[in-house]
């Protein structure tokens, strides 16, 4: 990252909140762990959510059940400053696509290991942090994307926009116009391979972001491609 003199800038540090609705040693020792692999790492409890978001990465520890009817909830707590995880140890897909399509920014079902939530969490800091333009803006037609501050602006509103939704915002707005097919986008916003996420959660972002746009049409799908600014 660089300053606007172009002086070399530190990346912001990673900083993650284990939450789980209870905390217990299992969950200290996943911290402790975490913490060797140099992140920052604190416990809470889901009391956090009765606070304000900080710009940093949660990892939401809890149930299939508990997943589903809290998922809106925290991405509206989010407001797109926070980065989202979600683990679901007794989960399964219908679980991981519920979260991602809530607006999570990657969930996981099953167990994993501490390496691999750490290289997740540092996917997630890397896109929530993402920086590298004049000002943070991005500019194509009508379309303003405030990256610093997670916002789109278009046709005189400001719109709020999760990380995800600004990151496929953000994908459309570079490819300024060309269609892009859902694996343009899976790899671009999820890193492709790297996180399995199917192209139902590109669909899902799509029709969320119509749903906040002034003009829902300014997505078009473009038939046997996938969508494109128009």
């Amino acid at each position: 990252m660089t300053a606007e003199d172009g002086t070399p800038q530190e990346a912001p540090a990673l900083q993650v909140t284990i939450v789980a609705p209870v905390v217990t040693a299992a969950t200290h020792t996943l911290a402790d762990e975490l913490r060797r692999d140099s992140l920052h790492v604190d416990v809470s409890s889901a009391d956090v959510l009765r606070e304000t978001a900080a710009a940093r990465v949660y990892v939401f520890c809890c149930d299939a059940a508990l997943a589903i009817v809290l998922a809106d909830r925290i991405v509206e707590w989010g407001g797109g400053r926070a980065g989202l995880i979600g683990v679901i140890a007794d989960g399964g897909g219908h679980e991981r696509e519920a979260l991602l399509a809530a607006g999570f920014d990657d969930a996981i079902a099953g167990r994993l290991s501490a390496r691999e939530l750490s290289a997740r969490a540092r996917a997630v800091h890397r896109r929530i942090n993402w920086s590298g333009l004049r000002n943070g803006r991005l500019r194509f037609g009508m379309f303003t994307l405030d990256i610093t501050n997670r916002a789109l602006w278009t046709a005189g509103r400001t719109i709020s926009l999760t990380s995800t939704e600004l990151e496929v915002m953000r994908a459309l707005m570079n490819a300024r116009g060309r269609p892009l097919s859902r694996t343009d986008l899976l790899d671009a916003v999820w890193g492709g391979g790297d996180l399995e996420v199917s192209e139902r959660a590109v669909d899902n972002v799509i029709l969320r972001l119509r749903r906040k746009l002034p003009q829902p049409e300014s997505i078009e799908t473009v038939r046997g491609v996938g969508f494109r600014l128009t």
